[in-house]
């Protein structure tokens, strides 16, 4: 006999699945069990949301979908955080939550919840477990969270059912998504082709726009047509590393980081451009509807008057396809203006209100080796690490942009190293966005996951703070006593230093990363500087 559970588990493992994200609870631990015995290992993460996003990253690294368990009720919508990001950052992920048992859904309101409803809004699909071709549904839900664009689906696995045998016949497939598209019409991507290439070809400035749909497969084609063709680009910031931005053809990191209006005037400056896995959902304004964008993609992008010349199918092949276009550099003193316009200097002001945060950025990148995953949480600091990170190669840096919640960046960080034990991994969060995820400290100590945990403080929602001073109001709401988190790491079992100069930011960084072991450091810095380039 094969129970769901036991189903649901061995189409986990045949799926490549090494483990799973969650917190237990009566229902899912009938799965947990199961998922042991299966060899996939469970991780206790504090809060269903960390669990979320960490799965969300395992499966951005992975390209298998990551998973989250969760019981019913409040375990379930705990996940939503961590599930509606993996649906704007286009990241294949499972969802399991327990629900009620089928004999009491219809009269016992306890816990209930119109799950189908609720992750239907924030996932590609959701469907429940009804006993019936059980391994069929899981297949089908990994086949859809992995079909472009990438993202969440979601399983309700009834507590009565867990243990239950799987009963003979067909899955009732009501996955609400629908079956994953077919490939492009080869006609229909020979008439864009064509298209795009007559278009790029009378470019005279023509600008490279690479998106979070270019995954690192993607990267030797796109360096290929980058060397060979010799276009500026610009990245968004789930595209950086795709390529080095440390290249004389780098122009910024275009989607809302800092000095926007600099990216945002090159990206003006260019009379075509040709997005690679260019996604909107990045963009935190809608510059995008107005300018002739060709896009290689895999998935379909344009969206009301957005309507790019797209060419769907691989991006690699695309890239090839468009092999003809010959070398358009632009002239070297617009290349040096651009280049200048994202390399502003630090700011100093009166008082003691802590570094530089571009200073302290700075210090950080020196203090990282060059292979440093580096992870960011959401905030003004988002802003910096976005454009001011210098980042090198394809998966070493990761943000939540489509959605942008807070809490992502030490889960993250988590999930990265665990899939790159071998590498070193950076955090850098803001003081508000580590009050709200303090719990994954501990996991931080009981898996034993060498994680270095940069902490900016500066006792403020400073890009609220930001924004509420642009509109003409006294800051309100946003500012708040932070406590000493060096101590509260020691509290925790693991290295908490407070660093408060440049030089001590470096060295105990650099020791923090080679000592393979967790790590907080806290830095007091001068919110006022995200005024001029937030």
């Amino acid at each position: 006999m094969v129970t769901n559970a036991e189903a649901i588990a061995a189409c986990l493992a045949d799926a490549g699945i090494e483990y799973a994200f969650g917190l237990p609870g009566g229902e899912i631990t009938v799965l947990i069990e199961a998922c042991r015995r299966a060899g996939i290992r469970f991780y206790l993460t504090g809060h269903e949301a960390s669990a979320a996003f960490m799965a969300d990253v395992t499966g951005q690294i992975t390209g298998r979908p990551g998973v989250c368990l969760a019981t019913l009720g409040p375990g379930a919508v705990n996940l939503g955080l961590g599930v509606a990001n993996a649906f704007l950052d286009r990241s294949p992920v499972l969802a399991i939550t327990a629900d009620l048992a089928t004999g009491l859904a219809p009269h016992f309101p306890h816990q209930r919840l119109p799950l189908g409803r609720l992750f239907g809004a924030i996932a590609k699909a959701s469907a429940t477990v009804s006993g019936r071709g059980t391994e069929e549904l899981v297949r089908g839900a990994i086949v859809l969270a992995t079909s472009p664009p990438q993202g969440p689906v979601h399983i309700s696995l009834p507590s009565n059912l867990a243990a239950s045998a799987v009963s003979a016949g067909p899955a009732p497939l009501d996955l609400a998504a629908g079956p994953p598209a077919a490939g492009p019409d080869e006609t229909r991507r020979a008439q864009a082709l064509a298209e795009a290439h007559d278009l790029l070809d009378g470019a005279a400035r023509p600008l490279l726009l690479v998106g979070l749909g270019c995954s690192p497969r993607d990267a030797a084609a796109l360096r290929v047509f980058v060397d060979r063709t010799r276009w500026p680009f610009v990245v968004t910031p789930k595209a950086k590393g795709m390529l080095p931005e440390d290249a004389p053809g780098f122009l910024g990191v275009a989607g809302g980081m800092a000095v926007d209006a600099a990216v945002l005037e090159t990206i003006e400056q260019a009379d075509v451009l040709l997005g690679v896995g260019f996604d909107p959902v990045e963009c935190d304004k809608d510059w995008y509807v107005r300018r002739r964008i060709v896009n290689v993609s895999r998935a379909a992008t344009a969206e009301g008057g957005y309507r790019p010349v797209e060419v769907l199918g691989d991006i690699g092949a695309s890239l090839t396809a468009l092999a003809g276009l010959g070398p358009r550099p632009w002239a070297e003193a617009a290349l040096a203006a651009a280049r200048a316009r994202i390399r502003p200097e630090p700011l100093t002001f009166p008082g003691d209100g802590g570094l530089s945060p571009l200073a302290a950025m700075r210090a950080l990148r020196d203090a990282a080796p060059k292979e440093t995953l580096l992870t960011c949480d959401v905030g003004s600091h988002k802003y910096y690490c976005g454009q001011f990170w210098t980042t090198y190669e394809p998966q070493t840096f990761f943000m939540s942009n489509g959605l942008s919640g807070m809490g992502y960046g030490v889960p993250a960080a988590i999930a990265a190293k665990l899939r790159f034990p071998e590498r070193p991994v950076l955090s850098i969060v803001g003081d508000g966005g580590l009050l709200m995820m303090l719990h994954n400290l501990t996991f931080l100590r009981q898996y034993e996951v060498p994680v270095t945990i940069v902490c900016f403080v500066d006792a403020s929602l400073s890009l609220i703070r930001v924004g509420q001073r642009r509109r003409g109001f006294d800051p309100y709401g946003v500012d708040f006593p932070t406590p000493a988190f060096e101590t509260i790491a020691a509290g925790f079992g693991i290295d908490g230093t407070r660093a408060g100069t440049l030089d001590a930011l470096r060295r105990t960084v650099a020791t923090a990363l080679a000592s393979g072991r967790p790590a907080v450091v806290t830095v007091p810095v001068d919110g006022r500087e995200y005024e001029t380039y937030c």
